[in-house]
């Protein structure tokens, strides 16, 4: 009775491990997605910041060129 008794209390404490390393890896999962799309929000952001000085040196460029003729 005595062994069995071990290992249950060996089963429970190698069932809560393996629980513990499962939710962990979860975790880690989970967070690499976080952070995947917070990484994918600031290109998209630097993106847009860059397209928007492209386009307001153009405007300003065409603006020059047309007062420049005139």
């Amino acid at each position: 009775m005595a062994i069995l008794l071990a290992l249950t209390r060996g089963t429970a404490a190698a069932a809560t491990v393996i629980f513990a390393f499962a939710l962990l890896r979860r975790l880690i999962i989970l967070f690499g997605f976080m952070f995947a799309i917070v990484k994918f929000v600031i290109v998209i952001a630097f993106l847009i910041v860059l397209v928007s000085i492209a386009v307001a040196m153009l405007r300003d460029w065409c603006r020059d060129k047309n007062v420049k003729e005139s």
